[in-house]
């Protein structure tokens, strides 16, 4: 039973890592290696869809 809840995070962490900057691989080795800290790690980088999401703010609250 374990064996499945450490492929679910490694599958976790992979589609994860494939949102953010760090890449679908580097997310699976994170999984893969250090467990639920690599969740951890992967949350804690960067998401690919920042520079739209700030675009779309100063867009919204910018000067007018």
């Amino acid at each position: 039973m374990l064996f499945f809840v450490w492929l679910l995070i490694i599958r976790l962490c992979a589609y994860l890592g494939s949102k953010r900057i760090i890449g679908w691989f580097a997310g699976l080795c994170y999984g893969m290696f250090f467990g639920i800290f690599g969740i951890m790690m992967v949350l804690s980088s960067r998401r690919l869809d920042d520079e739209e999401a700030d675009a779309a703010l100063i867009k919204k609250y910018g000067p007018r």
